[in-house]
């Protein structure tokens, strides 16, 4: 698939952006997904850069969370700003990338991010608790590498 912007159908798109639309009216806190060709041998520093990149680091709270896909190198990453990984575990991380890689194994990468969505979705809530809708603070929730 040399075109990655073809990862998801239309269809995929549209329930992951509904899902992300929904966690606006839930909290404070911002979650993507973005999907790129190659991470290199660190997904993780790959999602941190993505995340600096798109700016997602100058929120008041900084309660950002990326879902980072990486087509090409088979790889995936959770990235939490200092905000949210202040209030919860390691072990959350690790919970929320198991049953994401969990569904990813079956081809079902839409649905695995949803499911994580959520796991993140009720963290933030509980932390981030939503204070006025503003739906400008999520344009590109979803971002393809160009």
């Amino acid at each position: 698939m040399a075109d990655i912007s073809m990862f998801f159908t239309e269809e995929e798109k549209s329930e992951l952006l509904s899902t992300l639309l929904n966690v606006t009216y839930r909290t404070t806190g911002e979650i993507r997904i973005r999907v790129e060709k190659k991470a290199g041998r660190n997904p993780m520093a790959a999602a941190r850069q993505a995340f600096v990149r798109l700016g997602m680091r100058d929120s008041r709270d900084k309660n950002g969370v990326l879902f980072y896909i990486s087509v090409f190198d088979r790889k995936f990453a959770v990235f939490g700003d200092d905000g949210i990984n202040s209030r919860v575990s390691r072990d959350f991380w690790e919970t929320v990338k198991k049953a994401v890689v969990e569904k990813f194994a079956g081809r079902q990468f839409a649905i695995g991010l949803s499911g994580g969505i959520g796991l993140v979705a009720e963290k933030m809530a509980q932390f981030f608790p939503d204070e006025k809708i503003d739906l400008k603070e999520n344009p590109g929730a979803v971002s393809f590498e160009e």
